[in-house]
């Protein structure tokens, strides 16, 4: 996984998405499961963490690449 500082981190707040970069918080404070797949770019990323419960009930997703190698 990338390091925390090539993190994007998504929230929706009544209807709209909100980006910031950087990460959520750090793994030893919070982790409630990860996601992977696989997205053509940063705005396609971004468009499928907005439409995640996580992100859409209060929450966060962080956005990180792969590095692979």
């Amino acid at each position: 996984m990338g390091e925390p500082d090539t993190a994007t981190t998504v929230r929706v707040d009544q209807g709209s998405t909100l980006t910031t970069d950087g990460p959520f918080v750090e793994t030893k404070e919070a982790l409630g499961g990860y996601f992977l797949y696989e997205a053509d770019d940063l705005d396609a990323a971004i468009e499928l963490a907005s439409k995640l419960p996580p992100a859409r009930l209060g929450g966060a997703i962080e956005i990180r690449p792969i590095v692979e190698y």
